[in-house]
């Protein structure tokens, strides 16, 4: 359906091709365990479904406890690896609340390292953003409470600290953010049964088992494209569905890798939602490209007594085996999911443009590094503005920004030289922009952030993040 942006991608994208020497050809054949994935044990096992986080009631408010601290796990052989987790050894628990929840969170920070959690996707004001301005120093945490005031979506959590937000992701800090109300009751929504969340991740490591992080400016300045894949904190695991149809909720955790996902069977799949909520309809497809901090659902119809690949093309890789005996019979999707996404132009929108553009050793929007002590833009509330996201190409620097901004949704308008996708049409909070390319979107913020809390827009290829592809802005 997209060959030619597929193919576009690719080329341009050294996350998705340099460690791997993959070729951007459809139509792989996949026989098992492909590319860099073999390790000492090939040995599959179950898919592992993060557990639903634990809370209280207090004074009317779901109350949660979030602990950040350093662990240890077993990824493969006898090796142990060492990582960072929330509540555990890896990622995090999934956070699962309702629209109109009103929810309290006491994160602690058990690590040597100064640390922040951010809710990506979700929309709050600034000082519960959780960005690299809600410090939590070591020992110490952060008590943030807040009200569930959007749509029914697939967010997550990550960490937000300055200049070190790739290396405490690369290390595990992680965790699903899921909100649902009326229209998500369209889908399959069991958790963990037929509703399951994948975060797919890359890694690599040393020879010691240890994550083996930035070890080159050339890491830093063309991404951290690892050799070996984890889906849910596990190497190539096996998924064994027990209903008709299932819903997949893809989170790309990974730091800068870009996937396009299909099934080696080549079988369609519905499109149901994207970062920011259900789509008006299902749209079919057989693979789609996911971005580092997009967010994507697929309602899949698999067969009785089956077996096949959930794959990337991009490395031709089997990210995680999927195995089906006896099913319990499904209801089909209706033709309508959900009210459509649009946001209503204000009078006299105003234009912001945001260039994007790499240096030696600097990663820039409009030409500036990111400073903590500096507000690039300030931002009426309530008034849509349109803004421009232009990718500026170079000879030595060929490569794809997946485009974040914080406390929003915003609508894709227009992509330079094609129309937008079906599939692209639902609320956005990250949007990948290809080298050399101009996307509009729409944007509109409902909260506040003041100079002391404000908001973050930024490449979320973490190492180019970190490198200074950020900025920051007020909403008053």
């Amino acid at each position: 359906m997209f060959r030619r942006d597929f193919l576009r991608f690719s080329a341009i994208s050294a996350t998705a091709l340099l460690a791997t020497g993959c070729k951007p050809e459809e139509g792989f054949a996949f026989d098992g365990l492909m590319g860099s994935q073999s390790r000492e044990s090939e040995e599959r096992g179950a898919l592992p479904i993060p557990p639903l986080a634990e809370y209280t009631k207090t004074e009317g408010k779901k109350s949660f406890d979030l602990e950040v601290r350093a662990a240890e796990k077993n990824f493969f052989g006898s090796k142990m690896t060492k990582t960072f987790g929330v509540n555990g050894d890896f990622l995090g628990p999934t956070i699962k609340v309702n629209r109109g929840d009103k929810v309290w969170f006491n994160v602690k920070n058990s690590l040597s390292e100064k640390t922040t959690i951010h809710w990506h996707g979700l929309h709050v004001d600034g000082k519960n953003d959780g960005g690299p301005h809600q410090v939590i120093p070591v020992g110490e945490s952060w008590k943030t409470d807040f009200e569930i005031d959007q749509r029914a979506c697939t967010a997550w959590y990550h960490p937000h600290q300055m200049d070190r937000t790739g290396y405490q992701v690369y290390m595990g800090i992680a965790g699903f953010f899921l909100i649902d109300d009326e229209e998500s009751k369209n889908l399959p929504h069991e958790y963990g049964v037929d509703d399951i969340p994948l975060v797919i991740q890359d890694r690599r490591f040393s020879q010691d088992g240890e994550f083996r992080y930035i070890s080159s400016m050339h890491d830093r300045m063309m991404g951290m494209a690892g050799d070996v894949f984890l889906v849910n904190g596990a190497i190539h695991p096996t998924f064994e569905p027990k209903n008709e149809r299932v819903r997949l909720r893809v989170l790309n955790g990974s730091n800068s890798r870009i996937y396009t996902l299909g099934f080696d069977n080549k079988q369609e799949f519905d499109v149901v939602a994207s970062d920011g909520g259900i789509l008006e309809r299902p749209t079919k497809m057989k693979k789609i490209l996911v971005s580092p901090g997009e967010r994507v659902e697929i309602v899949v119809k698999f067969s009785k007594n089956s077996a096949l690949n959930l794959i990337d093309y991009m490395s031709e890789t089997s990210l995680m085996k999927i195995e089906t005996k006896d099913l319990a019979t499904s209801k089909e999707l209706p033709e309508k999911l959900a009210q459509p996404f649009s946001i209503t132009p204000s009078k006299n929108e105003k234009l912001r443009v945001f260039d994007l553009s790499m240096g030696r050793g600097v990663a820039l929007i409009n030409n500036k590094q990111m400073s903590i002590s500096r507000i690039d833009e300030e931002v009426e509330i309530g008034t849509s503005e349109i803004w421009r996201i232009r990718n500026n190409q170079s000879m030595m620097m060929r490569m794809a920004h997946p485009f974040h901004i914080h406390g929003c949704s915003f609508e894709i308008l227009k992509r330079e030289g094609r129309p937008i996708y079906a599939f692209e049409k639902g609320a956005k909070d990250t949007v990948l922009v290809a080298s050399g390319e101009v996307v509009d979107v729409r944007v509109i913020f409902h909260k506040r952030a003041d100079k002391e809390n404000p908001y973050m827009y930024h490449c979320h290829n973490l190492e180019h993040e970190d490198l200074g592809m950020m900025g920051q802005f007020t909403v008053t």
